[in-house]
Protein backbone atom coordinates (compact mmCIF):
# COMPACT_ATOMS: atom_id res chain seq x y z
CA UNK A 1 0.00 0.00 0.00
CA UNK A 2 1.36 3.10 -0.95
CA UNK A 3 0.98 7.13 1.00
CA UNK A 4 -1.53 8.24 -0.88
CA UNK A 5 -3.74 4.85 0.01
CA UNK A 6 -2.64 4.70 3.49
CA UNK A 7 -3.26 8.77 4.42
CA UNK A 8 -6.24 8.16 2.45
CA UNK A 9 -7.34 5.20 4.33
CA UNK A 10 -6.28 7.18 7.89
CA UNK A 11 -8.32 10.33 6.91
CA UNK A 12 -11.45 8.23 6.20
CA UNK A 13 -11.61 6.75 9.95
CA UNK A 14 -10.42 9.99 11.34
CA UNK A 15 -13.50 11.73 9.72
CA UNK A 16 -15.77 8.84 11.49
CA UNK A 17 -14.05 9.43 14.63
CA UNK A 18 -14.76 12.78 14.66
CA UNK A 19 -17.95 12.81 14.57
CA UNK A 20 -20.33 14.33 17.55
CA UNK A 21 -16.72 15.49 18.90
CA UNK A 22 -15.06 18.88 19.05
CA UNK A 23 -11.41 17.23 19.13
CA UNK A 24 -10.10 13.96 19.27
CA UNK A 25 -6.24 13.32 19.94
CA UNK A 26 -4.84 10.31 18.03
CA UNK A 27 -1.75 8.36 18.48
CA UNK A 28 0.33 6.70 15.80
CA UNK A 29 2.74 4.12 16.92
CA UNK A 30 5.16 1.83 15.15
CA UNK A 31 8.49 0.35 14.79
CA UNK A 32 11.47 2.88 14.42
CA UNK A 33 11.74 3.39 10.71
CA UNK A 34 8.64 2.30 9.77
CA UNK A 35 7.67 6.08 8.47
CA UNK A 36 5.29 7.36 11.07
CA UNK A 37 6.88 10.72 10.78
CA UNK A 38 6.57 10.73 7.00
CA UNK A 39 2.78 9.75 6.90
CA UNK A 40 2.12 12.16 9.65
CA UNK A 41 4.06 14.82 7.19
CA UNK A 42 1.45 13.98 4.65
CA UNK A 43 -1.84 14.01 6.30
CA UNK A 44 -1.02 17.23 8.22
CA UNK A 45 -0.34 18.64 4.49
CA UNK A 46 -3.44 17.21 2.79
CA UNK A 47 -5.84 18.46 6.32
CA UNK A 48 -5.86 21.76 7.42
CA UNK A 49 -7.46 20.73 10.70
CA UNK A 50 -4.60 17.84 11.87
CA UNK A 51 -2.00 19.20 14.83
CA UNK A 52 0.94 17.06 13.88
CA UNK A 53 2.83 16.54 16.95
CA UNK A 54 6.33 14.71 17.37
CA UNK A 55 6.76 12.47 20.72
CA UNK A 56 10.35 13.14 20.45
CA UNK A 57 9.73 16.47 20.80
CA UNK A 58 9.24 15.66 24.23
CA UNK A 59 12.32 14.09 25.07
CA UNK A 60 14.37 15.09 28.31
CA UNK A 61 17.78 15.90 27.69
CA UNK A 62 20.61 14.14 26.98
CA UNK A 63 22.25 14.88 30.33
CA UNK A 64 19.29 13.66 32.33
CA UNK A 65 18.96 10.34 30.08
CA UNK A 66 22.47 10.23 30.59
CA UNK A 67 22.36 9.99 34.44
CA UNK A 68 19.32 7.61 34.01
CA UNK A 69 21.34 5.19 32.18
CA UNK A 70 24.45 5.53 34.58
CA UNK A 71 21.93 4.11 37.39
CA UNK A 72 20.16 1.87 35.28
CA UNK A 73 20.59 -2.24 35.40
CA UNK A 74 18.99 -2.41 32.36
CA UNK A 75 19.32 0.71 29.63
CA UNK A 76 16.85 -0.95 27.29
CA UNK A 77 14.22 -0.01 30.25
CA UNK A 78 15.15 3.32 30.52
CA UNK A 79 14.86 3.96 26.41
CA UNK A 80 11.53 2.24 26.90
CA UNK A 81 9.72 3.73 29.64
CA UNK A 82 12.30 6.86 31.15
CA UNK A 83 13.23 8.98 28.23
CA UNK A 84 10.05 10.84 27.66
CA UNK A 85 8.77 13.70 29.86
CA UNK A 86 5.35 12.37 30.13
CA UNK A 87 4.12 15.19 32.65
CA UNK A 88 4.88 17.79 29.84
CA UNK A 89 3.26 16.14 27.17
CA UNK A 90 -0.02 15.07 29.23
CA UNK A 91 0.03 19.16 30.32
CA UNK A 92 0.33 19.85 26.43
CA UNK A 93 -2.63 17.12 25.60
CA UNK A 94 -5.31 18.41 28.45
CA UNK A 95 -4.43 22.20 26.91
CA UNK A 96 -6.20 20.93 23.00
CA UNK A 97 -8.15 18.92 24.75
CA UNK A 98 -9.74 22.13 27.07
CA UNK A 99 -8.32 24.78 24.40
CA UNK A 100 -7.34 26.73 26.87
CA UNK A 101 -5.06 28.91 24.91
CA UNK A 102 -5.36 29.27 21.01
CA UNK A 103 -1.71 29.22 20.66
CA UNK A 104 0.65 26.88 22.93
CA UNK A 105 4.08 27.53 23.45
CA UNK A 106 6.34 24.73 24.56
CA UNK A 107 10.53 24.41 24.97
CA UNK A 108 10.60 21.01 22.82
CA UNK A 109 14.20 18.74 22.34
CA UNK A 110 17.12 19.71 19.87
CA UNK A 111 18.57 16.28 19.05
CA UNK A 112 21.61 18.53 17.69
CA UNK A 113 22.34 19.72 21.21
CA UNK A 114 20.30 17.54 23.02
CA UNK A 115 19.04 20.09 25.26
CA UNK A 116 15.00 20.95 25.64
CA UNK A 117 15.77 24.46 24.15
CA UNK A 118 13.62 24.52 21.10
CA UNK A 119 10.64 27.26 21.41
CA UNK A 120 7.43 25.46 19.32
CA UNK A 121 4.22 27.07 18.96
CA UNK A 122 1.23 24.65 18.16
CA UNK A 123 -2.03 26.33 17.09
CA UNK A 124 -4.77 24.57 19.48
CA UNK A 125 -7.74 25.81 17.41
CA UNK A 126 -7.04 22.60 15.37
CA UNK A 127 -9.59 19.77 15.63
CA UNK A 128 -7.28 16.84 15.58
CA UNK A 129 -3.94 16.59 16.97
CA UNK A 130 -1.81 13.00 16.43
CA UNK A 131 0.86 12.40 17.71
CA UNK A 132 3.42 9.60 16.17
CA UNK A 133 6.22 8.05 18.20
CA UNK A 134 7.43 4.53 19.72
CA UNK A 135 5.76 3.01 22.90
CA UNK A 136 2.82 5.05 22.42
CA UNK A 137 0.54 2.58 23.80
CA UNK A 138 2.33 1.06 26.18
CA UNK A 139 0.45 0.10 29.19
CA UNK A 140 2.94 0.98 32.48
CA UNK A 141 3.27 4.36 30.60
CA UNK A 142 1.03 7.67 31.66
CA UNK A 143 0.43 8.63 27.82
CA UNK A 144 -1.67 5.95 27.03
CA UNK A 145 -4.56 7.17 28.52
CA UNK A 146 -4.11 10.21 26.80
CA UNK A 147 -5.38 8.97 23.56
CA UNK A 148 -8.80 8.73 22.25
CA UNK A 149 -7.68 6.30 18.87
CA UNK A 150 -4.79 4.61 18.14
CA UNK A 151 -3.07 3.85 14.84
CA UNK A 152 -0.46 1.07 14.37
CA UNK A 153 1.64 0.70 11.78
CA UNK A 154 2.73 -3.18 10.79
CA UNK A 155 5.86 -4.00 8.55
CA UNK A 156 8.68 -6.56 8.71
CA UNK A 157 11.15 -5.85 11.69
CA UNK A 158 13.84 -7.25 9.47
CA UNK A 159 13.66 -5.20 5.86
CA UNK A 160 12.96 -2.10 8.33
CA UNK A 161 16.13 -2.58 10.15
CA UNK A 162 18.12 -3.26 6.90
CA UNK A 163 16.99 -0.48 5.12
CA UNK A 164 17.41 2.11 8.16
CA UNK A 165 21.01 0.48 8.87
CA UNK A 166 21.99 1.70 5.08
CA UNK A 167 21.01 4.96 5.74
CA UNK A 168 22.74 5.55 9.09
CA UNK A 169 26.31 3.91 7.20
CA UNK A 170 25.36 6.49 4.23
CA UNK A 171 24.83 9.46 6.41
CA UNK A 172 27.70 9.45 8.93
CA UNK A 173 29.77 7.08 6.52
CA UNK A 174 33.15 6.46 8.46
CA UNK A 175 31.80 7.63 12.08
CA UNK A 176 28.66 5.50 11.88
CA UNK A 177 28.78 3.50 14.93
CA UNK A 178 27.15 0.01 14.57
CA UNK A 179 24.21 -0.63 16.35
CA UNK A 180 25.41 -4.06 17.42
CA UNK A 181 27.92 -2.68 19.65
CA UNK A 182 27.02 -3.09 23.29
CA UNK A 183 27.18 0.58 24.10
CA UNK A 184 25.21 1.69 20.91
CA UNK A 185 22.50 3.57 22.44
CA UNK A 186 20.01 3.09 19.28
CA UNK A 187 20.77 -1.09 19.78
CA UNK A 188 18.85 -0.45 23.52
CA UNK A 189 16.23 1.08 21.66
CA UNK A 190 15.28 -1.40 19.25
CA UNK A 191 15.67 -4.28 21.96
CA UNK A 192 12.97 -2.51 23.99
CA UNK A 193 10.98 -2.48 21.13
CA UNK A 194 10.71 -5.57 20.26
CA UNK A 195 10.16 -6.62 23.69
CA UNK A 196 7.33 -4.15 24.09
CA UNK A 197 6.38 -5.95 20.59
CA UNK A 198 6.25 -8.99 21.76
CA UNK A 199 4.73 -8.69 25.13
CA UNK A 200 2.62 -5.65 24.93
CA UNK A 201 0.79 -6.64 21.29
CA UNK A 202 0.46 -2.83 20.32
CA UNK A 203 -0.97 -4.28 17.11
CA UNK A 204 -4.04 -5.66 19.22
CA UNK A 205 -4.66 -2.22 21.26
CA UNK A 206 -4.93 -0.30 17.94
CA UNK A 207 -8.26 0.99 16.68
CA UNK A 208 -6.72 0.86 13.17
CA UNK A 209 -3.83 -1.26 12.05
CA UNK A 210 -2.30 -0.19 8.66
CA UNK A 211 0.32 -3.04 7.11
CA UNK A 212 3.76 -1.09 5.90
CA UNK A 213 4.84 -2.99 2.78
Amino acid sequence: MDLEKISAKIEENLNKWLEGKDKIVVAIDGYTGIGKTTLLNNLANKNPDILPVNRDDFLFSREVVREKLSKAEDRSKVFELEVCDDKKMEDFVNAFKNDKFSEYEIHTFDPISGEVNVLKKYDLSKRIMIVEGVFMFHPELPLNKLWDKRIYLEGDIEKIDERRIKREKEKWDKDYFPETHPDSHFRQVTIGLKRYIELCKPNKIADLVIKMD
